[in-house]
């Protein structure tokens, strides 16, 4: 499946058209999101330059989400996700207090994902399963990560049919968990609450390098970064809370 993208703002259309020409993504530009077919119809909305920040706000959920203050820092975005130079993930994780989720979800700013998972290890073969969506509009996603460092991570995604998913989930222990995704100061904030958990959660954000600076925001209580710690990755997580379905 081809990768869908959108960007939304003012850049020149014809010069990021020409070099993207080579690879295998279409390219949108300007399209506003009105309910969550749309939200998974494409796998990454880039903003740039003057924006409209409704058309931000209505974005907020897809699985990909960035902004760039300036057209070369789009196209730095651009690549990291394609996978140019190569398919890296960098991502830093902390453990926080249990959040309000009702603020969150007054918050112009935020919204969120059901997210069902499971850790797949058969025919020599290692990889994630994830259902992900509302409101009954979903996607299937497979992922096969190479661990380089703590935070970083050769990444390849590729979106399945539900039928697969089923195909694989079977058997095996399903790890759910709600997805609040957030933008604050530019950054895409991914924050995992889980119902077995009543006191804590886990925040993600994903950056292009290892030294990206960031700031949390206000109303995060941060307990301690847990990057490095096998015990707070999903996969981990899962085998102590995942259910067979």
């Amino acid at each position: 499946m081809n990768n869908k993208i959108v960007i939304n703002g003012t850049c020149n259309e014809n010069k990021i058209k020409e070099k993207y020409k080579s690879t295998d993504v279409e390219i949108f530009f300007n399209i506003n999101c009105c309910d969550f077919k749309i939200y998974n119809e494409y796998s990454a909305v880039f903003f740039v330059a003057d924006y409209d920040e409704k058309i931000l706000k209505n974005w907020i959920g897809n699985e990909h989400l960035r902004i760039s203050k300036t057209e070369e820092e789009l196209f730095e975005e651009i690549n990291f996700f394609l996978g140019i130079p190569e398919p890296v993930e960098i991502e830093r994780k902390f453990l926080i207090k249990h959040p309000d989720e009702e603020m969150l979800k007054q918050l112009d700013f935020c919204s969120f994902v059901d997210i069902s998972q499971c850790y797949v290890n058969k025919n020599n073969e290692r990889f994630r399963v994830r259902k992900r969506g509302k409101n009954g509009e979903f996607i299937y996603i497979k992922t096969k990560k190479v661990k380089i460092s703590d935070v970083k991570r050769i990444e390849i995604e590729e979106r399945i049919s539900k039928e697969e998913y089923e195909k694989n989930i079977s058997g095996e222990k399903v790890l759910s968990k709600t997805r609040y995704l957030l933008v604050y100061n530019n950054k895409y904030f991914e924050l995992d609450v889980f119902p077995f958990w009543q006191d804590k959660a886990l925040l993600e954000i994903e950056l292009k390098n290892e030294n990206e600076e960031f700031s949390f925001p206000q109303f995060i209580n941060v307990i301690a970064e847990v990057s490095s710690n096998k015990e707070y990755r999903n996969s981990e997580i899962a085998k102590i809370y995942g259910e067979i379905i």
